[in-house]
């Protein structure tokens, strides 16, 4: 279903697309991960398509996969300086994990 829409904007680790009605910013490092609840992400203030990741104790966290940005509330510039945010974390974070990549 997300997969067709429209691509305005792409990093190495998003996508924001048109949905029409609002700008969906998907996360690509959570492709595949099964959406398990859409709830309020309390962060950015809008509604998210939710995972369960499991870390090496086997304690499961809730993630973001997806966000929701309605277009009345948000224009893609700001959507935009959201997603660049979470590059520059990743991107960091890859630096940090693997320094000769």
């Amino acid at each position: 279903m997300h997969q067709d829409l429209p691509i305005l904007k792409k990093g190495s680790f998003y996508y924001i697309k048109d949905g029409g009605s609002e700008f969906i910013m998907e996360d690509k490092t959570k492709r595949g991960l099964t959406v398990k609840e859409t709830t309020l992400d309390e962060a950015l203030n809008v509604i998210s398509d939710k995972g369960m990741i499991h870390d090496m104790d086997g304690i499961g966290h809730w993630v973001p996969i997806r966000w929701y940005f309605t277009k009345d509330r948000f224009d893609l510039i700001k959507v935009s300086e959201y997603a660049e945010a979470m590059e520059k974390k990743y991107t960091k974070l890859r630096e940090l994990t693997c320094p000769d990549d």
